[in-house]
């Protein structure tokens, strides 16, 4: 689940050659290069280090005002015959202070990922640096002592302010195909040698349609619709200048911000005329898979002429799976994930995506075997329109030896039974079992309404929902062991815009400043709805959000539905900056023939350690990510960051949203609804008894387990603490039953659930600190029944000890 945020297929942000060519530079790594200290595993030694180029030492010189940026081509290790990659292990990176050469790790001025780091694009890595002062480097081979040096010369420039500014390319500019388009900054003050440094804090930038009148400031105005590194920003090459990313012609004002001067941009989209909407191959039909298993095919022509991006919503993708052709995104049936950040590398799923330079297409990888694609778009021009025979067929020729990653560590894991939540090896901390007959208001909270913190511009919770929540219990109530929570026709506007209507009532829970984990397991059984637009989630959201808004602090989706395709799920993590700065990963589960998510139950389960987290359901692995993909742009020398804090738990049913592209319901879609069986969180651990080894039933050394309260041979009687519940287990017995009183209340006899394998367990829930239970069992260990003698136990004070 989301708060603002891009999905679905989007397209990768602007970037600008050397001569300004408007590209979008799609990567196949989901690496940021700039959290990659070294590799992991065993690598070859330096021997020799040279230059890559003149250009990138020994002497690099920058001009800045109070500081500059550096950056240069990794050497040529061991005369060619090594990549970095393979020895980044043994490079070692030294500054000379004080005539000395020291570690830079040792050094507090530099930090990694705040003042330099590593860097990585179109296929070369190496190093940045930011700095205020001329700075002695040395790269050093930590094994064999083979060193290369490098003098990073700072020039400081003066602060000035503008008096003129004469354009240096255009001003009239024409735009590309994927709207891109960029223009070097202006020669300031009548003189080249005043830099765009030095008078970068006395200049504004203004957009607006040609058509307007009004001018906007896109300076922190994400409002505007104008979003830093998204559709507009600057490049450095030749100098710099300024790139933006358009769907109209638009007009750009760069203005001083004290004299006033100024000069006027016209960069204009030109909107292709469409007749037939008829479409051709660009550029043939066949393809190849390279070595890596991957193959880019540009969009068809329409018309003619190269897709723009307010079309590719309307192309649909298909392949031809045993003669039959499936839509892609019907991904437990075409065998493809849509994989938005580009080319996961933590999967063996195949995947494609979007691309672009200077026009758009679509990537595959890994292509293994042979197989065909089609691509068809409307006659009508319309998403949705009948498309008739107006597809382009394409043959992929795959790569038999193409690498597919290696997920051979990622194992199954077990799980509980609707009645028993043991698991061997791990401790259930907290749960909700949905026994009573109301929502327990002591574990969660009700998040109400339609907006995010009573914004207007963030009606349907900043995701174009379509659904308000409410306390209601025809939303969200406790029935036959179940929490349901009901998705149901009832608009309703608000005081932020009283003509907006949101269509459906639905229901939102969460456990913020009830319950929180830091690292664990999270397990959720339930049935989900099935529906156009309907969109279930398990998620969780950190409780105190220490590295800033969403996303910077982290989110993690334990479970997510697309309702309108019943044989898939996904989990994922969002992360990065601060919306619209975000970043997420995420993966796909494909039910077995046979199976969804709403003809029965299922367990979605999230495990979170600290330097991974996997996904399964019904105990079977699917998705995985690393700190080495995860990343917060508030704490960049932290590798755990975001995912190393307190997170809580949010259920909810939403309509529509931007997860599923905007789909709506249809008649009969709602009412919808999601049963919920249980929610178990589970740490590491022993005080769980195994119920194949009823002599074991806890690690006596953990002071934090209750011990058994008695064994005879191989029988086990006993209680376990679960956070405020208590659960009675008897291992080793035919039959048993339990009796118990509370605070001296009336005595409760209760027959005990059984799992089979001799192992019966009886839950007690919602005690208060100080409570008193006096129980004890009868049960039959084989040859008759026994009572055992009336036990005490004082919740939060004492083990369940013999009177």
């Amino acid at each position: 689940m989301k708060h603002r945020h891009a999905t679905g297929k989007s397209i990768l942000h602007a970037a600008f050659s050397l001569f300004l060519t408007a590209i979008l530079i799609t990567t196949f790594s989901l690496l940021p290069a700039t959290n990659v200290h070294a590799a992991e595993e065993a690598a070859p030694s330096i021997t020799s280090m040279t230059y890559f180029s003149a250009a990138d030492g020994p002497v690099i010189t920058n001009s800045g005002v109070g500081q500059a940026s550096y950056g240069f081509v990794m050497p040529v290790f061991n005369g060619g015959a090594v990549t970095w990659n393979e020895v980044a292990q043994d490079l070692g990176v030294k500054v000379k202070l004080n005539g000395s050469w020291v570690d830079i790790d040792s050094i507090d001025s530099f930090t990694y990922n705040q003042n330099w780091g590593h860097w990585s694009d179109g296929g070369f890595n190496g190093y940045w640096f930011t700095l205020s002062s001329t700075t002695e480097l040395q790269l050093y081979s930590k094994t064999t002592g083979a060193t290369l040096e490098y003098t990073l010369v700072f020039n400081n420039i003066n602060k000035t302010t503008i008096t003129a500014m004469t354009p240096t390319q255009g001003p009239q500019i024409t735009a590309g195909y994927t709207g891109g388009a960029g223009f070097t900054y202006p020669t300031f003050n009548n003189d080249p040698a005043v830099t765009y440094q030095a008078v970068a804090d006395d200049l504004k930038v203004y957009v607006k349609p040609v058509n307007d009148t009004n001018w906007i400031d896109i300076d922190n105005n994400a409002a505007s619709g104008w979003i830093y590194d998204q559709n507009f920003g600057q490049f450095t090459d030749g100098g710099g200048g300024f790139w933006f990313n358009l769907t109209e012609s638009i007009n750009v004002k760069l203005e001083s911000k004290t004299s006033g001067a100024n000069v006027i941009y016209t960069i204009t989209f030109n909107e292709p005329v469409r007749n037939s909407y008829v479409i051709t191959p660009y550029e043939g039909t066949t393809f190849t898979a390279d070595e890596s298993g991957a193959i880019g095919i540009p969009l068809p022509k329409i018309d003619g002429g190269a897709a723009i991006g307010n079309e590719l919503g309307n192309f649909v993708y298909q392949i031809n799976v045993g003669g039959v052709w499936i839509d892609l995104d019907q991904s437990n049936q075409s065998g493809f994930t849509y994989a938005s950040n580009g080319y996961n590398n933590m999967s063996d799923a195949n995947q494609w995506g979007y691309w672009a330079d200077h026009i758009y297409g679509l990537w595959f990888q890994p292509i293994q075997e042979d197989m065909q694609i089609r691509i068809g778009y409307p006659l009508n021009g319309q998403k949705g329109g009948n498309i008739g025979n107006n597809y382009v067929v394409y043959t992929f020729i795959g790569n038999p030896d193409a690498p597919r990653p290696d997920v051979t560590d990622q194992e199954d894991i077990a799980i509980g039974t609707p009645s028993n939540p043991d698991i061997q090896g791990m401790n259930l901390i907290w749960r909700d079992e949905f026994n009573g007959s109301a929502l327990d208001t002591s574990k969660w909270s009700y998040e109400t309404g339609y907006y995010l913190n009573d914004d207007p511009n963030t009606w349907g919770w900043g995701n174009s929902e379509l659904q308000h929540y409410t306390n209601s219990t025809q939303n969200v109530f406790v029935q036959d062991g179940n929490l349901n929570i009901k998705a149901l026709n009832e608009p309703k506007s608000f005081p932020q815009d009283p003509s907006r209507y949101a269509q459906y009532s639905s229901g939102k829970i969460n456990t913020k400043n009830k319950f929180s984990l830091e690292y664990g397991r999270v397990d959720f059984r339930a049935k989900l709805p099935t529906g156009n637009g309907i969109w279930p989630a398990l998620w969780m959201l950190p409780e105190n959000s220490p590295y800033g808004v969403w996303a910077s602090s982290g989110e993690i989706d334990v479970m997510e539905a697309r309702g309108r395709l019943p044989g898939s799920t996904s989990g994922a993590v969002h992360f990065g900056g601060q919306w619209p700065a975000n970043r997420h990963l995420s993966g796909e589960y494909h039910f077995p023939a046979g199976q969804t998510f709403a003809n029965d139950y299922h367990v979605y389960s999230v495990v979170w350690e600290e330097d991974n987290i996997k996904w399964y359901v019904d105990g079977k692995f699917f998705f995985k990510v690393t700190r080495e993909q995860w990343y917060s742009t508030a704490a960049p020398n932290n590798p755990n960051a975001p995912f190393d804090e307190p997170f809580y738990l949010i259920m909810n049913l939403a309509v529509g949203g931007s997860f599923d592209g905007g789909q709506t319901p249809n008649p009969g879609d709602i009412p919808a609804s999601m049963q919920v069986d249980y929610v178990r969180v589970y740490k590491e651990g022993s005080s769980n008894p195994d119920p194949t080894d009823p002599t074991d039933p806890t690690d006596p050394t953990d002071p934090t387990e209750p011990e058994p309260i008695s064994v005879v041979g191989d029988e086990v009687k006993g209680l376990k603490i679960l956070g405020d519940d208590l659960q009675f287990y008897v291992n080793g017995a035919t039959f048993a039953d339990l009796h118990y009183k509370v605070n001296n209340g009336g005595q409760l006899n209760v027959a005990m659930n059984t799992t089979g394998n001799g192992n019966y367990t009886y839950s007690v829930n919602n005690l208060q600190q100080g409570d008193t239970i006096e129980y004890f069992f009868t049960y039959n260990p084989g040859g008759g029944a026994l009572d055992t003698p009336w036990l005490t136990y004082t919740h939060g004070v004492t083990q369940g000890v013999p009177e």
